[in-house]
């Protein structure tokens, strides 16, 4: 059986806006790809606390109608997310486990950036996990801290990191 990934070309990525309907399949999405692709790098413990199966659905909503929030879509299946706080922080970037390495992260963050650019911001920031440090730094993002944070009682290692627009 094939994967949706190897039947649906990136060709047919689109980005829309987020909105309320989208929100079961994004913490779908969020768990999946925190549990399958930060395994390597987290521990099991750790991840759970990350992702929980049952996520803070209240906490999520507001948080994403609260920030910009863009999801990457093919043929009306969520294949990623992201989000752009007020103050030009990307606070999240998510990708389907069989869209890694195929530019939607890419995609999102330039979509983020234009939207920086277009408020004005300097520089964008990000907290990038282990996970996600490899990402941010190709698209020309440097650590300027390295922070021990602790989440849901479980210590993480994250990347305070900032681009220059």
């Amino acid at each position: 059986m094939k994967t949706l990934a190897s039947k649906i070309g990136i060709s047919e990525l689109q980005i829309v806006s987020y909105n309320e309907e989208m929100l079961e399949d994004m913490m779908e999405l969020f768990y999946n790809t925190i549990h399958s692709v930060s395994a390597k790098d987290y521990t099991r413990g750790q991840l759970d606390r990350w992702a929980p199966l049952h996520p803070d659905v209240a906490a999520w909503k507001q948080r994403l109608n609260r920030n910009v929030c863009k999801v990457a879509m093919i043929e009306n299946v969520i294949v990623g997310f992201s989000e752009l706080t007020e103050d030009a922080h990307v606070d999240c970037m998510y990708v389907h486990k069989d869209y890694q390495r195929k530019n939607v992260a890419g995609i999102l963050l330039k979509e983020l950036q234009q939207i920086a650019e277009e408020r004005n911001f300097e520089v964008l920031t990000t907290e990038a996990s282990i996970t996600a440090k490899p990402f941010f730094e190709k698209h020309g993002f440097r650590v300027m801290q390295v922070k021990k944070k602790l989440y849901n009682g479980k210590e993480f290692i994250n990347y305070k990191m900032k681009k220059q627009l």
